[in-house]
């Protein structure tokens, strides 16, 4: 079924066919023909029918915004607390899955993951992972992680750690199912309009601006090989290792295809490419000041579009870190870079951002990510435990798929430049 918003455009749609009909007999001083009595009683009775469907679509719609902003936490998902959520294993889960006698937590968490996904019209087809045990997690950095190798919070924990999205504070949104729209406010809208109003006078009209971002899943998924005498050994290390690779190959696909010069096929359009986001053009480089012209134009140009506030960050590829940290706002005196901080805004560094084959310039892009909104659909993880790919190598693939969005409220909050940078 189509969305309320789409649904409202139909009917309004339908009404103005209506309306023209009945304008048609007025005019003309006559009755309705047969054909025509016949064809206006059909579109007031579709006219009926969809308003019964805003009503249910819009409630259904109310109900997953509910769903989706209010965190989720063990103590309202079935029977499963943080405690016995360290007692989960995927080697467990994994053996119990092939052999048919999965048991314990690993089966518990299996069926509420199996009821997330009815509830969102999708199916699970290996090893559900309910998204309420992905909500807990460590903090972590890139220097110190303390990872417990036993717990699914582990595998969040290895997401997150490099998930670029995570890191410079976007707007997550989990649990939803099939399209979401998410209305975005203007940013020019007018609180008053004119120098001076009389006391009585008419107000005028300062025309509020409205428009939408749609977020719609898109698979991403990533895959690991492991023996059955691993698994069957439970080795609390080995399982820390596949936890951390899964992890982060989802994480680094993730980043590649927000941080991408040319869109990724299959993905939603690369953060660079979105119409709207500011443009820098690179300066001819120069060492030690072209690079801090770039960056300061991006920053100027969010300031002037209103945008300089919120999770200001600048995401651009290593490549660009040696000439950051040697820039300086005032030559052999004050540095630009301060710890991850350039200019006083936090810099996250991913190979996701890419470069050009010649290394000599890197896509950078500087704004408030909490204008990046990022969307997950349906259960948390789908694990598709595959024994035929290495069964000649006994050995057992495991696939994880998550369906994912993301896309930008306010483009202009955000700038771009391709920073060209010392050439090797």
């Amino acid at each position: 079924m189509k969305n309320s918003i789409e649904i409202r455009q139909e009917r309004a749609t339908a009404i103005e066919k209506a309306n023209d009909l009945l304008n048609l007999a007025k005019n003309e001083s006559r009755d309705f023909s047969a054909d025509e009595q016949t064809s206006y009683d059909g579109m007031m009775e579709n006219i009926d029918k969809m308003a019964k469907d805003i009503e249910v679509v819009e409630r259904q719609e109310k109900l997953n915004a509910e769903v989706a902003q209010s965190p989720v936490s063990f103590d309202v998902n079935k029977n499963i607390v943080p405690k016995e959520a360290r007692n989960y294993s995927i080697f467990k889960a994994v053996e119990g899955y092939i052999n048919g006698n999965m048991d314990g937590i690993e089966k518990e968490a299996h069926e509420e993951a199996v009821n997330e996904a009815r509830s969102s019209g999708s199916a699970i087809l290996g090893i559900g992972v309910p998204s309420s045990m992905l909500e807990s997690r460590a903090i972590v950095d890139e220097t110190n992680s303390s990872i417990a190798p036993t717990t699914l919070g582990a595998f969040q924990d290895g997401l997150r750690e490099n998930s670029v999205y995570e890191q410079v504070g976007a707007t997550v949104l989990n649990g939803l199912s099939a399209n979401t729209e998410i209305p975005v406010v203007g940013a020019n809208n007018a609180a008053y309009a004119g120098t001076a109003t009389p006391e009585n006078a008419e107000a005028a009209d300062v025309g509020a601006q409205f428009s939408s971002l749609t977020l719609s899943p898109k698979r991403i998924s990533g895959f690991v090989d492991l023996s059955k005498q691993l698994i069957v050994q439970t080795g609390s290390g080995a399982e820390q290792s596949i936890i951390r690779d899964l992890g982060r190959s989802v994480a680094e696909a993730m980043n590649a295809a927000m941080f991408a010069k040319d869109n990724v096929t299959g993905a939603d359009v690369a953060l660079f490419n979105v119409t709207g986001v500011n443009d820098v053009t690179t300066t001819a480089y120069a060492a030690g000041t072209s690079v801090t012209a770039d960056l300061l134009a991006m920053e100027e140009l969010v300031a002037a579009a209103k945008g300089l506030q919120g999770n200001l960050n600048y995401v651009t590829n290593p490549a660009l870190m040696s000439e950051m940290r040697q820039a300086s706002l005032v030559s052999s005196v004050s540095a630009a870079m301060q710890g991850m901080n350039f200019n006083g805004y936090n810099t996250v560094y991913t190979t996701g951002s890419a470069k050009d084959a010649t290394n000599s310039n890197v896509v950078t892009i500087f704004g408030d990510f909490s204008k990046l909104m990022v969307g997950h659909f349906g259960p948390g993880l789908d694990i598709t435990v595959d024994n035929f790919t290495q069964a000649r190598k006994a050995a057992i693939r495991l696939v994880i798929n998550k369906y994912c969005a993301f896309g930008l409220t306010h483009p202009a909050a955000f700038s771009r430049c391709l920073v060209e940078y010392a050439h090797v």
